[in-house]
């Protein structure tokens, strides 16, 4: 590897032991990361070039990091480092190491995570690819473009549908796609690596506002008329109280389901895990009244 003058660059990373307003910011004088905590850090759970890092996570010495580094650099197994532009974009002109020709390859800026160094150039083979495959499953999942599900439930969501406390109430998934529910799989490619992925909806939790969180496997069963009052096969509740005393008067139910990824690729495979949760919708319940004469 080759050194490069310090006054190059700052290289901006996510603090990993501080808040979500801190950064550990390299200072080119000293040679160390320092702790900045001042308004304008990057966003941790950001995505493409923003110092945040991404939500995907590559390894590094047992740890996870973010795959996405500085500028948009991306994490390289092989060079255990994030892989930036080249010298050539940078505007500079550097001697290939000795046995090399700028037709075998290019330096290009090697960012390496805290503690220790800061950066350097490092020597990339032209047609190498060091990019972390994880880093294209994340790629596959986001062209997917997954939602969370359309909530089926009775009783009904409206200004003038009720429950009743005690009755039961059915959950479903509402006319299912693969962007919703899955199976659905994509594929990324960078170079020579090829990543495919598929996506499914392993479980869904439904928060049914007052307390209780219910996990059901599988879409459920949507309601008919003819169930009448039986509980559903597959995904219910009863309400033990009215919701007079809730905000708007209405239980504000939601559904997070559960997406389980497997991926392959690059030699390598994994499991990507994550949830999508729906907006509240609001579900009233109420009492049957007793006509006595």
């Amino acid at each position: 590897m080759l050194a490069v003058p310090a006054a190059f660059v700052v290289v901006v990373l996510t603090a990993t032991s501080a808040s979500a307003d801190c950064q550990e910011i390299y200072n080119p004088e000293t040679g160390q990361f320092e702790l900045d905590c001042s308004d304008g850090g990057g966003d941790p759970s950001g995505g493409g070039g923003d110092p945040g890092g991404g939500s995907s996570t590559c390894n590094y010495n047992g740890r996870e990091i973010p795959c996405t580094g500085p500028g948009g650099s991306v994490w390289s197994s092989l060079h255990e480092c994030w892989i930036g532009p080249s010298v050539e974009e940078l505007g500079e002109n550097l001697v290939p190491p000795d046995g090399q020709t700028k037709e075998d390859g290019a330096w290009h800026v090697c960012y390496f995570p805290p503690p220790g160094s800061s950066w350097e150039y490092t020597w990339v083979q032209t047609g190498e690819v060091g990019i972390d495959p994880v880093v294209l499953a994340n790629r596959a999942i986001a062209s997917m473009d997954l939602d969370p599900i359309k909530i089926g439930i009775v009783p009904e969501s409206g200004p003038n549908r009720a429950g009743l406390v005690g009755l039961p109430v059915w959950m479903w998934v509402d006319s299912p796609t693969d962007d919703t529910f899955g199976p659905i799989t994509a594929s990324a490619s960078e170079g020579s690596v090829s990543v495919s992925a598929t996506a499914s909806v392993s479980s869904i939790v439904w928060d049914m506002g007052d307390g209780t969180k219910v996990t059901c496997t599988g879409k459920g069963t949507p309601y008919a008329d003819h169930y009448g009052k039986q509980d559903s096969p597959t995904c219910g509740h009863r309400y033990a109280k009215m919701s007079t005393d809730q905000p708007d008067g209405a239980y504000q139910v939601t559904a997070t389901s559960h997406w389980v990824v497997e991926w392959t690729g690059g030699g390598q495979s994994g499991t990507i895990e994550f949830d999508l949760t729906t907006d509240p919708l609001p579900i009233r319940i109420g009492e049957a009244q007793v006509l006595t004469q």
